[in-house]
């Protein structure tokens, strides 16, 4: 059968065809490529991606790094202003100078690495060049729906033959120079290293007694890479390690087209041309891309993006995070982006709204300082909108706030002289909340007053008091541990050790804690507090199994977490021993301190007195890059019963106001006291107070939503 009949030359690619025309080699005189390209007007294969599926990409090849991602690419400009690209849905993308076949992954996978390498030196032996990703892709495709290699090896020699003034072949040499050819285009022996006469009558032998000249030529490159350790020719199986190597970078791991006949033929004989038994770097710098971190083979990674902090390299940097990380990468709409877009604008507009309320940015500096010793730039104060008025919940002692005589329950009616009866502008936001030491006035309605005071405070660098504080009531004969627990940072351990150690010294009977602000923070002192609390009633139990995307089943595997025995230290952590605990809840108890609600649940009562907890049975590994600190969600939790997807809150099984009239700690203060009827009672109170005040106003921004977290280290 004739493989290069009219029909099947109208089948290949224009890369095929332009692989035929490739320099004479030997003594026949080089002659000009471009003048020698007839024109054709064949279809391209199967294997060549059509004009709807390749996207078209402004600059060269070179301009862009690549990433891949698990729904396409993202391409990042290095040297123009194209920004980070994502593309999706492409087969291939086109380049000012080149084209780029994304399906040679696939197409590589589909034949064994020795096919592969045979497929690849019919390209050397006959053709003298590289190949180019799509004519690859094709004689692979061919290859799978039952073409033998050494039928495709004919295919290969015909085409030759058609332009033997560039390839050497010609249809009337005899079988010693055909054989001659064979080991002067593929393997590179001539002259001194010609074949002499014992092995030119071999092959030459093979051929009379009916081999086809395709399947010689390949058993000449088979054999040839026997002599690996032969100290005589070694030297040409180094030279084809060499040359596959090379066309493997190209065609395979960069999956490289030229966009014309004259430039395919032209320039991938001239990277074959750079070859020799000793080295290939000429060769590879020829090709045309520096991003030699990329390959089309190789798994998922953007290592590379991380501190290479361009505007358009940290948007790729983003993109391909939350490919990676974010526990509903699957559901990410991709948009057009450009370097006008800061990467944290970026990454706020690619989560998934519907399902994520929480995922976030935020300076390194500031999350850092915060969850290692809780400090921040801050006036000491934690503030609540209720209708219009903005009233402060707490302040940490010592803090200019406290100073300034602001108590639980006042109103901040006026900074700056404007008024805050609305939602803040950013001028106050700025003045309320600044990020650097300022003098702001405040005009203060105290609790139980209606005449407002002005005051000066100035914000100072300070530590928080992350358990703010403990206490032992005595009620009725019955003692109770009261603790004010509002932020799991690293500081935070030491304190609730001695907290609980002061309540086993009473010999409390009960524990209080109070978590109505604590929004979270790291997960292993939740572990610590539930510990403590529970004591041989959870010893050895789960703690909480921890549930990441499908890309990070090792972690899944090993994100069992157990109720602690120790501290960070190693030293043994004290235990309650309680059956029984009771928890003041509000919307702001979030993440990790749902992790004490939910991991305590099967092995200890649990009484939650307050308000729904915010819903939020997710975590996140603080990632930094550029300066920047993203919590992209990253994993679920579940406790030892398998229960989690708590995205709507805890209900609490006595439902009471916030009451900001009276102090925390206060047995009068509707959340304790209603905790202590129930201890009592066994039954919730009737309700007693009048709401604290009616419920917030939409649009006032977090100012620390990192305190709203669950936080591996």
């Amino acid at each position: 059968m004739n493989l290069l009949s009219p029909k099947l030359v109208m089948k290949w690619s224009v890369s095929f065809l332009c692989a035929a025309l490739i320099c004479a080699c030997g003594g026949n005189q080089q002659q000009s490529v471009e003048s020698s390209i007839p024109q054709f007007a064949s279809a391209p294969p199967s294997a060549a991606p059509n004009a709807s599926e390749t996207q078209i990409v402004k600059g060269p090849r070179n301009n862009y790094t690549f990433t891949r991602i698990s729904v396409g690419f993202v391409l990042t400009d290095r040297l123009g202003d194209q920004g980070s690209i994502t593309i999706t849905g492409k087969k291939a993308i086109q380049f000012d100078d080149v084209r780029v076949n994304l399906q040679m992954r696939e197409y590589a996978s589909m034949v064994s690495d020795q096919t592969l390498s045979s497929i690849i030196d019919l390209y050397l032996v006959f053709l003298g060049r590289v190949p180019d990703a799509d004519g690859l892709s094709y004689w692979i495709d061919q290859y799978n729906n039952g073409l033998s290699l050494d039928r495709m090896a004919n295919s290969f020699y015909q085409a030759a033959l058609q332009y033997s003034s560039l390839t050497g072949y010609s249809s009337n040499m005899s079988e010693h120079d055909y054989v001659r050819q064979v080991y002067r285009l593929g393997l590179g022996r001539k002259e001194a290293t010609a074949p002499g006469a014992a092995e030119l009558d071999y092959w030459v032998t093979q051929l009379e007694a009916g081999q086809s000249r395709g399947a010689v030529a390949r058993a000449i490159m088979s054999s040839a890479r026997q002599f690996r350790d032969d100290a005589k020719w070694g030297w040409i199986v180094r030279s084809l390690d060499r040359r596959q190597k090379v066309a493997r970078l190209f065609a395979v791991d960069q999956g490289l087209n030229y966009l014309s006949e004259a430039e395919t033929i032209a320039k991938t004989m001239r990277i074959a041309s750079l070859i020799t038994p000793g080295s290939s770097f000429l060769a590879e710098q020829s090709i045309p891309t520096t991003d030699v971190l990329f390959s089309l083979n190789a798994q998922p990674y953007y290592g590379y993006l991380a501190q290479a902090c361009t505007p358009a390299a940290k948007q790729s940097w983003v993109r391909a995070h939350l490919d990676d990380v974010y526990l509903w990468y699957k559901e990410i709409v991709d948009f057009p982006v450009t370097t006008a877009k800061t990467s944290e604008e970026y990454f706020d507009a690619l989560l998934v709204k519907s399902k994520d309320r929480f995922s976030f940015t935020a300076t390194q500096a500031s999350v850092d300082g915060y969850f290692q010793t809780g400090t921040s730039v801050t006036y000491g104060y934690t503030l609540l909108r209720q209708g219009t008025r903005l009233r402060v919940l707490y302040v940490q002692p010592g803090s200019p706030a406290d100073l300034a005589g602001l108590r639980r329950g006042a109103t901040i009616a006026q900074v700056d002289g404007t008024s805050l009866a609305q939602p803040a502008n950013d001028v106050q936001y700025a003045a309320l909340y600044p990020s650097k030491s300022e003098t702001h006035r405040f005009d203060i309605v105290d609790p139980g007053k209606t005449e407002m005071r002005s005051v000066n405070m100035t914000a100072i660098s300070m530590s928080s008091k992350p358990v703010l504080s403990n206490q032992v009531l005595n009620v009725d004969g019955r003692k109770y541990g009261y603790m004010v627990f509002n932020d799991h940072i690293q500081s935070a351990e030491q304190m609730l050790i001695d907290g609980v150690n002061q309540f086993k010294a009473a010999g409390v009977q009960d524990l209080i804690l109070d978590l109505r602000y604590n929004g979270g923070g790291y997960l292993y002192i939740a572990d610590e507090i539930a510990s403590m609390i529970g004591g041989s009633r959870t010893a050895g139990q789960i703690f909480e199994q921890l549930q990441y995307n499908d890309k990070h089943f090792a972690n899944t595997y090993a994100g069992t977490t157990w109720f602690y025995a120790y501290d960070t230290k190693r030293r043994p952590l004290p235990q309650l021993n309680l059956s029984r605990v009771f928890i003041l809840t509000g919307a702001r108890t979030c993440s990790a301190s749902e992790s004490i609600i939910n991991s305590l649940s099967p092995f200890v009562e649990v009484v939650l007195i307050g308000e729904n907890t915010c819903g939020k049975p997710y975590g996140f590994r603080q990632t930094n890059n550029c300066g920047m600190a993203y919590f992209a969600i990253q994993f679920s939790g579940v406790n030892a019963l398998g229960k989690g997807d708590y995205v709507s809150g805890f209900a609490p099984q006595c439902k009471v106001a916030d009451d900001l009239d009276h102090a925390l700690g206060d047995t009068a203060e509707a959340r304790l006291a209603a905790a202590l009827s129930y201890a009592k009672t066994g039954a919730c109170p009737a309700v007693t107070t009048t709401p604290g005040g009616p419920p917030a106003l939409g649009g006032e921004r977090d100012p620390y939503p990192w305190r709203s977290i669950r936080l591996l280290p």
